[in-house]
Parts: structure tokens; C-alpha cells; sequence
């Protein structure tokens, strides 16, 4: 880009996207029209964007917008259009593009749209298959003019209603097709179960017996007629439309067949006829009559309807007073008179048909009036039509100058001349601005190599200006021109030249297409192949039949990815694989249905099984057969799990009855559990005073509690939480009156120690001071630590034996620390070892003697804690560190048994 490009630059490389869009929408300059497809693809501006895409307006475009574009209204725009252009053109490069796009649509009345008045097969399949309304399908089989399209909807197609509206309407317009909805509908009804073969024999005897009555039969008629109501007496129930339409024609056929022929020598129309008791029919009358009846039964083609209806109506209109026997005559003739005269009106219908389809012949008589037919030349020259004013203006000319000189008018001849010169001028215009046209086409041609579109936009683009070319063409050489081409040869070499140009550009993709479609095309023949032996292999999966059969759908959808001379070829291998596909899963289905039979047979069974539980367990082992046995059909399938259900439902109705009951029970059960879990954390509420009348509640609620079967483990850990916390604080309340216990004996052995000490001081004022009550809590101990106590502060007691007690008391406790130390396991101090060496040989002695016993070890201490009291008090000399002692070996003790 040199300097001055870049300083000013063109309108619609402008910066502001609005100025650039006006240039796009406005200018005509080449280098826009040139910049066009990169401006439609690549420009930052939605606005440019739309403005170059609606200044090239071509399907290849806008699909390639649609696909890639986000915007809205870029969108809407390429809907808008492909929605016109896709219904009215064939697919050819772009049918892969517009299958994308369509997948894209989700407007209803769209898809419908191209359901119906797509021109390209593939994409009223793709819009078909999007659709499920019943109705709408068979409208779309009616007029589809695709046969392979026309199977595809006839199987989609269910309704009953929908079949028979379907087989009303083709009955008249397509055999083919109205005889395959009949199957259809015979396959449906033989599914269902509701095929009536009575119903089509009776449709069988109606044709054959109207045949006879159109004289379409050979042979004894007679014969076959009786032999047609013989088997129509063995139908069960025909409908009522068909037994009209026989018995009507049996009743033409019997009057035209019972009446016998008249001999030949049967006396003349006017000789008088012979006597005879029953008044006979006028002569003239009857002879109508023999004829009609000669008629039907000769199957005479030279005698019209026409003519027979007529002599008989003459003959009666003579007949001034009809008699009996006339009236009972023409009773019996008025079925055939019937037959006559539709036949009459047939033969109406079809002449007037067949006018209509030849025309009006007075258009074209050469001696017809002139003017009114230059009169349509005018209107067809006033609109430009120059074909139609050409061919009308030839059979003028021909009719004109086929006439004699004398005889041709010249007031028409000069018009009719004036209007061929009207015409050649118009031709002479009409051939300057195609040439213009056709330039135009040949820029837009030369232009494509290097615009940069896909390969599939510059053939469609080539084959859009072919079609235009011949247009152009068709415009200018009129039917009985002898020049063939209208356009200048130089320009048609040019147009030539810039179409080879073009598609030189787009042929390495097409080849490179080729080797693809050539490499689907090998692929398609290996699957089709495993297919094949996957559906001769009687032991293959469903699943893989299911998948394969999936799978041969969707490649007969895209045939359009396969070498086009190949496609047909493999869309019949594609409907062979299917077939046996569909025939080994016919058979698979059919040994399915047979296993499944048997199982609702063994399901009924059931109902005479008395042990329910037998029942079920039988029942549940037949479900898990059911679903073994795999899927059948889809509309068999459902009959038979109903049936397969309904001897079943009524047993697991049962047991659900029986374990809503047991829930009943367990519902109950439950509540009276929960009912103990709230005692039991009631009892943890009561007062400390009433805990130890608490402690049966509690052992009563847990003895409850476990004789009790299905707790479920919340309500367990529930009760369980209660009974532990009860126990806490029993063992706590008890833990507190050890305690105070201990304090109690304590401060007894104390006071009993002090009294002694007061007692050798010589004190007497200050025992009897301190000296306690009893309390009611107070056991043996204390009692005794209490009376001994009163004893030492007593002044009657005896000093010298209480000295002497004291003195033995020394040796009762210094016996107790040493046996504690020994259990705790502490040291005992070296003028008690010999002592605790003797108690160890003498316990190991009574533990030997004793064989293996074990004592108890709290029961033990114990008795060492009441012989320590009851060994107070003690000489103040060696009572401190003999209770140091003790206390500290009991306190040693007592953490090894926990206390």
C-alpha cells in the first residue's frame, strides 16, 4: 500500500463503522465488489457485515454467515433468506452446509415449511424426521415425491385414523401408494391383534361381484353369481357399506340374469301376443326390456347406455296408461335403468374431461377473427412477455398468410405488421441490456479465483451464472429462430474462459474431496461387510444388532459423503445389511415374545400357590427371567408386561398389605421404646435424696429394655446415653459419701488420737469437751471409733488397761502398714522388714493352701482399713508416721482398684 492509499483511503475502509456500511450499501465502485466477501467474513462492524452479505446475496454466504456468525441479527438475516432459497433450489455443493444450518432451527412452522416444499430430498428428510404429528406426516406421504422418503414416513406413521384418511385419498391417484398404507395398516392391526380377514374377503366379493355387473367376467354368470352369494352367507359380520354395495349388485345382476331371452320366433313387436290368464306387459315395453336384459347378459360393447336408456324412456312416454303388469315390469327394470343411466353420466364426465384437455378448437381456426387474437398479442407486448408475443405473433402470421390475398384484411395485416416490428425492437433492447447482463456476470466469474470463498460458494456461484446464461439465452432464441445462441461469441468465450478460471480454483478441493469420499466409500463396504456377518451369526447381541442397525441408518442418511456414482449402489447394500439386521432381530424378537409367553403362563400359576412368601420369592425369580430374556418389539413388549403384571400385582399387593401391618407393629414397638428412653431420662431428673430409690426403676426400665427385639441403634444409643449418665451420677453420689465417710472416720481417729495424747497430759478439763454425737449415716466404725473415744475421756476408766490397750495397739497397726505396704508394693522401713518377710511367707503359705484362690482385693482392703481404726489409738510417738504410712499405701491401693 503506497502513501497515498493510506492517507485517503476508500469509504468503506473508513474507521467509522457507519460510514463504512453506507459505502458497502451504496457504492458500485469494483474494488467494493472485489472486497465484498472479505467484508461480509472478516469486518468488525455487524453493521458491514450485514450490508456486504445482502450486496452478494448468495446461499453460500449467508450459510456460511449462519454458521458462523453469533449476532442476532446476522442470524435472522441468513434465516430470513435461506428460508426462501433453501426451499426453492436443490442442495447440490451445499447439502452438508444446509443440513447444519437446519439442525440449528427451532421455529416449528420452518421445519415444516421445509417438511413440505423443499426441493432437496436430503433436507426434507432431516425436516421429516424433526416431526412427530401423525397427521402432518401423512399429508407429507401423500405428496412426497421421493419414494425412498415416502417408505421412510409410511413407517413412521402408527395412527390408524391417519391410514385410513391416507388410503381414501390415494385410492383414486397413486395404486402404489395406497396399496402399501393397506399393508401398513394390516401390519398394525396384526400387531395389535385387531387384523380382520373377513373384512378384506368381503372387499374381495364387492369387486368381484360389481366386475360381474360391468360384464368384466367370463363364463356362466349364473353360476358365478351364486357362487358369489354362497360365499358371502359364510362372512361372520361384514360392515354395512359393503353389504349395501352387494347386495345391490347382486340384485342388478339377478334381474338382468333371471329374465329369460326371447326365442327367435317370437312374434313381432305389433303381433298380437298369445292368451294367457296374467295380464301380460305392453309388446313395445317388453321388447325394451328383452334388449336391456340381451345388453347385460352379451356384454354388447356397440349398444350404448345412451341408446338403450332412451328406447326404453320413448317406449314407456308412449304407453299413455301403464298397466299392473307395465309397473311391475318397470319395478324389476329399475336396477338396470340405474346401472344406465351412471354409466350414461360416466361417459358425460369423461367427455367433458377430455374437451377440457384438448382446448377450445376455435382458438385456433386459422378463419377466425383476427382481432381479437392481436388484441392478446398487444397485452402480451405491453407486458414484456416477448416469448409469449412471439409464439402468438408466428400462428398469426401462419394463419394470415394461409389466406387467400383477396381474403386477408389489411387493417389487420398492417397491425399485425407494426406489432412485428413492436417486437423486434423489444428483442433489439432486450438483447443490449442482457449483454450488459452477461458482462456482469463474466466480472463476478473473474473475480472468483481470488476472492477467498469455499470451493462449494465459487461452484454453486458457477453454477448460479451457467443457469443465468441459459436463461438469458431462452429470453433472445425464440421457438423458430434459426440463429441458436444469442450472445456474441467473443463475450461467450470470455464467459467460458472465466467459468474454467474458477473452477481450476476449486478443483484441488474436489479432488481432495474425492479421496475422502473414496476412502468412506472403503470404509463403508468393511462395515457393511462385518454387518452382514454379524447378522448371519445366530449367537451376536442384541446391543450390537441395535447398534449396527443405528449405525446403517445414519450412513444411508449421508450418502451424500460418498463418490456420487457409488451412492445409489451402497444404498442398496445399506437396505440389505438392514434387512437381515432387521431379520435376525425379527427372529430374536420372536424368541423373546415365545420365552415371555411362558413366563406369564407360569405367572398365572401363582394365583394357586397358597404360601404367599412361596409366591413372591416365585414371582420376584420370575421378574429377574423377564428382564433376562431382553426387549422385544415395543408395541408387544407393553402388552405382554401388562399381562405379565396383572397375576403378579395382586400378590405383591398383598404383602405390601402384610408389611404395613408389621410396620403398624414396628411403629408401635417403636413408641414403646422411645416411651423406656424417656423414663430412663426422667430417672436422671430426680433429686439426690431419691436417686438410691431411683437405682430399681433403673435396673427394672434396663432388664425392659433388653428383652425387647428390633431396637434400632439411635433409640440404643439414646437409652444407653441415660443408663450411663444414671450410673455417673449414682457412682458420683456414692463417691461423695465414701468421702465423707473417710472424713467422718478421719476426724473420729483423730479426736480418738487427741483424747489419748489430753488423757497421758494429764488434761481431764478438755475431754470431755469435744466429745461427738452419733449420726444417723454413722456405721460400725464410726461407732466404735465414738465409743472409744467416750471411753478414753471417761473418768472411771482404768488408766493401766487402757495404757496396755494402747500399747497392743502399736503392734495391731504397725501389722496393718506393713501388709499395705506389701500389697501397694511400697518399701517398708528396716525395723519392720523381718516383720513384713514374715507376712509375706505366711500369705504365700495360705495362697499355696489355698490352690490357686485369689483374694479380693477390695474386700481385703477393707478389712485392713477396719483393723487399722480399730487398732486407735495409738502411743503419740509412732502414730504420725505409721499413719503416714498407711495412708500412703491405702491411697496407692485404692487407685489400683479404682476407687
Amino acid at each position: 500500500m503506497n502513501l497515498k492509499s493510506r492517507l485517503f483511503r476508500k469509504p468503506w475502509q473508513h474507521k467509522d463503522p457507519a460510514i463504512r456500511a453506507r459505502a458497502v450499501h451504496e457504492s458500485d465502485a469494483p474494488e467494493l465488489l472485489a472486497a465484498l466477501p472479505d467484508l461480509a467474513q472478516h469486518d468488525p462492524s455487524v453493521e458491514v457485515r450485514i450490508a456486504a452479505l445482502k450486496r452478494i446475496n448468495t446461499e453460500p454466504f449467508w450459510l456460511d454467515a449462519r454458521l458462523r456468525e453469533s449476532d442476532e441479527r446476522i442470524v435472522a438475516a441468513a434465516d430470513a433468506y435461506l428460508i426462501r432459497s433453501v426451499a426453492r433450489t436443490r442442495a447440490d455443493m451445499l447439502g452438508k452446509e444446509r443440513l447444519e444450518w437446519f439442525t440449528r432451527v427451532e421455529d416449528v412452522d420452518v421445519i415444516r415449511r421445509m417438511a413440505a416444499e423443499a426441493v432437496d430430498p436430503a433436507l426434507r428428510r432431516a425436516a421429516l424426521e424433526r416431526i412427530s404429528a401423525q397427521g402432518f406426516l401423512g399429508d407429507c406421504f401423500a405428496s412426497e415425491a421421493d419414494d425412498s422418503i415416502a417408505a421412510e414416513l409410511l413407517e413412521r406413521i402408527d395412527q390408524v385414523s391417519t391410514l385410513e384418511r391416507l388410503a381414501e385419498r390415494l385410492r383414486k391417484t397413486s395404486k402404489q401408494r395406497a396399496q402399501a398404507v393397506a399393508r401398513r395398516m394390516a401390519d398394525l392391526q396384526a400387531a395389535d391383534g385387531r387384523s380382520d380377514p373377513d373384512h378384506k374377503a368381503a372387499e374381495n366379493l364387492v369387486r368381484k361381484i360389481e366386475a360381474l355387473v360391468r360384464g368384466a367376467s367370463e363364463g356362466d354368470q349364473l353360476e358365478q353369481l351364486e357362487q358369489l352369494q354362497a360365499q358371502w352367507t359364510e362372512l361372520r359380520d361384514p360392515e354395512a357399506s359393503l353389504v349395501r354395495r352387494f347386495e345391490g349388485a347382486a340384485r342388478i345382476c339377478r334381474v338382468a340374469l333371471d329374465r329369460p331371452a326371447p326365442a327367435s320366433g317370437s312374434p313381432a313387436v305389433d303381433e298380437p301376443a298369445t292368451q294367457s290368464d296374467e295380464p301380460a306387459p305392453d309388446p313395445a315395453l317388453n321388447a325394451a326390456a328383452d334388449r336391456i336384459h340381451s345388453a347385460f347378459r352379451q356384454h354388447k360393447k356397440s349398444l350404448k347406455p345412451g341408446e338403450l336408456l332412451g328406447d326404453w324412456d320413448r317406449t314407456w312416454n308412449l304407453i299413455k296408461a301403464p298397466s299392473e303388469a307395465d309397473q311391475a315390469l318397470k319395478e324389476e327394470m329399475l336396477p338396470l335403468l340405474r346401472e344406465l343411466q351412471a354409466q350414461v353420466e360416466q361417459k358425460a364426465n369423461r367427455a367433458d374431461r377430455e374437451s377440457v384437455a384438448r382446448g377450445d378448437s376455435a382458438a385456433t381456426d386459422p378463419n377466425a377473427d383476427f382481432e381479437p387474437r392481436l388484441d392478446a398479442v398487444a397485452e402480451r407486448l405491453e407486458a414484456g412477455d416477448i416469448a409469449g408475443s412471439n409464439e402468438l405473433i408466428r400462428a398469426l402470421r401462419s394463419d394470415f398468410d394461409r389466406l387467400p390475398k383477396r381474403s386477408r384484411p389489411q387493417q389487420a395485416g398492417g397491425r399485425l405488421q407494426r406489432m412485428e416490428g413492436r417486437l423486434k425492437e423489444m428483442r433489439n433492447w432486450q438483447h443490449w441490456s442482457n449483454n450488459q447482463h452477461r458482462d456482469e456476470l463474466i466480472e463476478r466469474l473473474e473475480a472468483l479465483p481470488g476472492s477467498g470463498q469455499h470451493p462449494d460458494a465459487i461452484t454453486a456461484a458457477l453454477k448460479a451464472a451457467r443457469e443465468e446464461w441459459q436463461r438469458l439465452e431462452k429470453l433472445e432464441v425464440l421457438p423458430g429462430d434459426r440463429k441458436r445462441f444469442a450472445a456474441p461469441p467473443g463475450q461467450w468465450r470470455r464467459f467460458q474462459e472465466a467459468c474454467k478460471n474458477a473452477f481450476e480454483t476449486a478443483k484441488p478441493f474436489f479432488e481432495k474431496r474425492n479421496e475422502v469420499q473414496n476412502d468412506n466409500l472403503e470404509q463403508l463396504e468393511k462395515f457393511i461387510e462385518m454387518g452382514l456377518e454379524l447378522a448371519a451369526d445366530e449367537a451376536a447381541e442384541s446391543k450390537r444388532l441395535h447398534g449396527t442397525m443405528r449405525s446403517a441408518r445414519l450412513a444411508i442418511r449421508r450418502l451424500d459423503d460418498l463418490p456420487p456414482k457409488t451412492r445409489g449402489r451402497s444404498a442398496a447394500r445399506l437396505r440389505e445389511l438392514m434387512d437381515a439386521v432387521s431379520a435376525r432381530l425379527d427372529e430374536r424378537f420372536e424368541r423373546i415374545e415365545l420365552t415371555k409367553r411362558r413366563l406369564i403362563t407360569e405367572a398365572r400359576a401363582l394365583a394357586h400357590e397358597k404360601d404367599l412368601k412361596t409366591a413372591i420369592d416365585r414371582a420376584k425369580a420370575l421378574q429377574a427371567e423377564w428382564q433376562k430374556a431382553g426387549s422385544g418389539r415395543r408395541r408387544i413388549e407393553q402388552k405382554l408386561w401388562e399381562e405379565f403384571r396383572e397375576p403378579i400385582d395382586p400378590l405383591f399387593e398383598q404383602l405390601k398389605g402384610e408389611r404395613d401391618e408389621q410396620k403398624q407393629a414396628d411403629k408401635a414397638a417403636l413408641a414403646e421404646l422411645e416411651a423406656l428412653c424417656v423414663q430412663a431420662e426422667a430417672l436422671l431428673e430426680v433429686a439426690d435424696e431419691e436417686l438410691e430409690s431411683a437405682r430399681g426403676r433403673m435396673a427394672g426400665l434396663t432388664e425392659d429394655w433388653f428383652s425387647r427385639g428390633g431396637r434400632p441403634p439411635r433409640l440404643n444409643q439414646r437409652f444407653e446415653k441415660a443408663e450411663a449418665s444414671f450410673k455417673k451420677r449414682m457412682a458420683s453420689i456414692e463417691q461423695a459419701a465414701r468421702e465423707r465417710a473417710r472424713a467422718r472416720l478421719e476426724q473420729l481417729a483423730e479426736l480418738v488420737q487427741t483424747l489419748w495424747q489430753r488423757r497421758q497430759a494429764s488434761e481431764p478439763e478438755a475431754l470431755t469437751s469435744e466429745l461427738p454425737e452419733p449420726e444417723k449415716d454413722d456405721n460400725a466404725l464410726c461407732l466404735g471409733l465414738i465409743a472409744r473415744a467416750r471411753a478414753l475421756a471417761s473418768p472411771d476408766g482404768d488408766g493401766t488397761e487402757i495404757e496396755a490397750k494402747v500399747a497392743r495397739n502399736e503392734e495391731a497397726a504397725r501389722q496393718v502398714a506393713v501388709e499395705m505396704e506389701f500389697i501397694s508394693g511400697l518399701e517398708t522401713p528396716e525395723e519392720d522388714r523381718k516383720r513384713r518377710m514374715d507376712y509375706q511367707v505366711k500369705r504365700l503359705a495360705e495362697r499355696m493352701s489355698e490352690r490357686g484362690a485369689h483374694r479380693d482385693l477390695v474386700a481385703e482392703l477393707d478389712s485392713l482399713v477396719r483393723r487399722w481404726y480399730e487398732a486407735l489409738p495409738l502411743p503419740a510417738e509412732v502414730q504420725g508416721d505409721l499413719a503416714r504410712r498407711f495412708r500412703k499405701s491405702r491411697e496407692l491401693i485404692e487407685n489400683m482398684i479404682g476407687q
